[in-house]
């Protein structure tokens, strides 16, 4: 492992690449949801909780009853995870609550294939070949157009994001690729249905502490059920896709959503009214997604 990744994984089973397209899919569909809330971070809150607590509840009876079992570094591993997630989402909804979707989501999901794969090559003995240092650049690239760092807010750069909410944004993608090299291994370890119920039982129970110590009674709606199975269900795939393929190439590969949000920010939510806008929002999702795949694909 310590030396170079196998052909056969470098160049991704169909399958597995159907599972990422699949889990980018309900990506992209939790996301808009969370950002159309009314306040993304109690949605955020209520949307986890009830399959997070229902799936760790399932694996505690499975555990139970003898037919799961972990070992320590496995609950660790998810006890790891789950925390991470949890400040992933308290973070992402932060960043929702602050600036548009068609900036903030590209960023979050920019700048985790670029953790992600610092990660893999430092610590998971994976290394970039062929077209991969190009993907690098193109996604640097991508999110200096989304946010260029000398710009001011209101300076009619046009990207609606304040520094801070920059900040919050590139934290909660930080956060997501340390959670995704965690499920890297504990997918391994433990077994990505094992691992996955394990981690969001950590998450749910967890949301449902803070849900409690704020006074937010913890029922969720229809709305927030379907999004939180989106979540869950989004995840499982990533998981699924973990337990058999690199972490930097699973986690650039799921990146292709990044156009399908920025789209329905732009048309749908109308969150860019300048024609130049639109174009410097699109090419800087454009590059990113381009990135993404060449490091994918290699």
């Amino acid at each position: 492992m310590q030396q170079v990744v196998s052909q056969y994984d470098r160049r991704m089973p169909i399958v597995t690449a159907l599972v990422l397209l699949a889990s980018a899919g309900a990506h992209a569909a939790w996301n808009i949801r969370l950002k159309g809330a009314k306040d993304p971070e109690t949605a955020a809150m209520i949307a986890v909780i009830v399959p997070g607590v229902l799936v760790g509840a399932a694996a505690f009876v499975a555990w139970s009853a003898g037919t799961f079992s972990v070992s320590l570094f496995g609950l660790c591993l998810s006890v790891a995870a789950g925390l991470a997630e949890l400040a992933y989402f308290v973070t992402l909804a932060s960043a929702y609550a602050q600036a548009p979707i068609s900036t903030v989501y590209p960023i979050v999901r920019g700048i985790n294939p670029l953790i992600a794969i610092c990660i893999g090559i430092g610590l998971l003995g994976e290394r970039l070949v062929g077209l991969q240092p190009i993907g690098v650049v193109a996604i640097v690239t991508g999110l200096l157009i989304l946010r260029p760092p000398w710009a001011a807010h209101g300076s009619g750069h046009g990207s609606g994001m304040s520094h801070a909410a920059l900040a919050t944004a590139l934290l909660a993608g930080l956060l997501s690729a340390v959670g995704s090299a965690i499920e890297r291994v504990g997918t391994q370890e433990v077994g990505p249905v094992g691992f996955l119920a394990l981690t969001w039982g950590v998450t749910g129970s967890a949301y449902f502490l803070i849900a409690r110590h704020r006074g937010i009674p913890a029922t969720t709606t229809p709305s927030l059920l379907t999004t939180g199975l989106l979540i869950i269900c989004g995840h499982l795939l990533v998981m699924v896709a973990l337990s058999v393929a690199p972490l930097s190439i699973v986690v650039p590969f799921r990146e292709s959503a990044v156009l399908l949000v920025s789209g329905w920010g732009i048309v749908r939510a109308r969150e860019a009214s300048r024609p130049a806008d639109v174009v410097l929002r699109l090419a800087g999702a454009a590059c990113i997604v381009t990135g993404a795949l060449l490091i994918a694909l290699g």
